[in-house]
């Protein structure tokens, strides 16, 4: 199976560390915060060779962004915040003018970007409004709160500012649970528990994935509530609205029109990021229905995985319970395979593919 024959990703986020004395920031991308988390802390397998420094640990998740809709699409992401002078999704003119910004600063007279709070907050806002992510439906999420003040400080006097339509939260996490805990082995780190309840998994979409299994099963042909011709479930590409009880099907070119035409889009995009149900009348995100679309037509083996009953299984020591979470290890991306990243093509499934199958 190659890549393309992959459904969207149920979660892949980009997030800021920052060290124990507050001076040093690491930025990643990884599709589990919390078993990335422990292996950034050194407490499980993993983990970045800039963050394993005894003297920075613990570190902390201070934000996460979230709403990509493939891996290679938060790749992309991630490298433009580390290299916010240099990536090609930021125009020539302004990748000059911050470098000409980081010689002035730095003192080794360097274009490496500046890597205080301040700069890495005033590259995540712009980054958020540029060309390439502006119709990625992004959202923020900090766990730190004088993070999230000096989010919104720093970036206040910002022109352009901060995109209207991206969400931010703030969930603010215990740090307490994030000192050395004397009860367990090697003296690990706890997760905060906003971090370790993050869903990584499809369990968010199983009611539409399951709505959309019932409506293929109970006919074989539904109706486009855009254009009211047939829908032919076997070989149309149609999607199921998200909201909860709401059972509207739409060819995805009649409802990505009509969402584009409602949010008044004159930039010539074929992708929309939310619209109105035409048929329960409830705002609904086009990313949501794009993924259960993805995993009807590519993710068979998601989907039974998903629906297979889960067995449990007893934990003895809070040592297991570390263990667990440290299955699966994420890769640490050196920054020559970035750049490849960087001006690559695709190699995965994105929003864009799926509509345009």
């Amino acid at each position: 199976m190659n890549a393309h024959d992959k459904p969207i990703p149920a979660f892949y986020c980009c997030y800021l560390l920052r060290s124990k004395s507050h001076k040093t920031f690491y930025i990643g991308s990884t599709p589990n915060p919390a078993r990335r988390l422990a292996q950034h802390n050194g407490d499980s397998k993993g983990g970045a060779k800039h963050t394993s420094a005894q003297k920075s640990r613990p570190w902390e998740m201070t934000c996460i962004v979230t709403g990509f809709p493939s891996r290679y699409a938060a790749l992309q992401f991630e490298w433009s915040w580390q290299n916010t002078h240099e990536t090609r999704h930021i125009e020539a003119h302004v990748r000059t003018a911050r470098a000409e910004a980081a010689r002035a600063n730095n003192k080794k007279k360097s274009d490496q970007p500046l890597k205080s709070l301040k700069a890495r907050l005033e590259n995540l806002c712009y980054l958020l409004g540029v060309e390439s992510f502006r119709r990625w439906p992004l959202q923020i999420r900090f766990f730190s709160v004088d993070v999230y003040k000096a989010f919104y400080k720093h970036t206040a006097q910002m022109t352009p500012g901060l995109r209207k339509d991206v969400k931010v939260i703030l969930t603010p996490a215990d740090l307490s649970s994030i000192a050395p805990d004397p009860s367990l082995q090697n003296g690990v780190y706890g997760i905060p528990t906003v971090i370790r309840d993050i869903s990584v998994a499809y369990e968010d979409v199983k009611s539409h994935v399951e709505k959309a299994k019932t409506l293929l099963e109970t006919a074989p042909i539904h109706t486009c509530a855009v254009c009211r011709s047939a829908i032919e479930t076997k070989t149309s590409l149609f999607l199921v609205c998200s909201a909860l009880g709401c059972s509207t099907t739409s060819h995805v070119n009649c409802l990505s029109a009509t969402f584009l035409r409602e949010e008044g889009s004159t930039t010539g995009a074929i992708i929309p990021i939310r619209g109105t149900c035409p048929g329960c009348k409830t705002q609904v995100e086009w990313a949501d229905m794009v993924k259960e679309l993805s995993l009807r037509i590519r993710g068979q083996e998601e989907i039974d995985t998903l629906f297979k009953p889960k067995r449990r299984k007893r934990v003895n020591s809070a040592s297991e319970a570390e263990a667990q979470l440290s299955t699966e290890d994420d890769e640490d991306l050196d920054e020559t395979w970035m750049q490849d990243v960087e001006h690559a093509e695709d190699e995965f499934p994105d929003i864009d593919d799926i509509a345009r199958s």
